[in-house]
Parts: structure tokens; C-alpha cells; sequence
């Protein structure tokens, strides 16, 4: 199981302001869930997103959703109030 997936897998809710965020995939960030580019030699790359507008989004904690790096229910688990 990597870091990436939260202890309960669940969906990883923040608000963030506007601006680039680069999602951790392998596990060895000091900062998760956002990378602190310590994946050197893990072959992972960090996932990078854009937000336009503060906004709350929730962020996969299983690795299951086919929308990374946010959750898309695809775990069961409904991420409350994603629009």
C-alpha cells in the first residue's frame, strides 16, 4: 500500500487558494498529500493540478479514482459537497 492512499482511504477534503498544486504519488513526502520533491529515484511524478478560485476539493486518499488527483466516489465513499 503506498502513502498516497490516507489510513482510512478516504477522501483527503482542503481548501485551497488559487494557484498550482503538485499532488504526492509516492509516498515519501514530508508535506502530504503535496509533494515536497523527494520522489527522486522512487520512478513516481507528482500529480500537478490548477485551481482557478479558492475552493474546497478532496483529493483521492484510496488511488482508485480515474479523476486523480481528486476523488471521484469511485472507493465507495462519496466526497461530500464536490461540485
Amino acid at each position: 500500500m503506498s502513502k498516497t492512499h490516507t489510513p482510512s482511504g478516504m477522501p483527503i477534503g482542503l481548501t485551497l487558494e488559487a494557484g498550482t498544486y503538485f499532488r504526492c504519488t509516492c509516498g515519501k513526502s514530508q508535506n502530504l498529500p503535496f509533494c515536497d520533491e523527494s520522489h527522486g529515484g522512487s520512478g513516481r511524478s507528482p500529480i500537478a493540478f490548477t485551481l482557478k478560485k479558492r475552493q474546497k476539493v478532496y483529493l483521492c486518499g484510496c488511488g482508485l479514482s480515474g479523476d486523480q488527483p481528486f476523488c471521484d466516489g469511485s472507493c465507495g465513499v462519496s466526497p461530500a459537497g464536490r461540485e
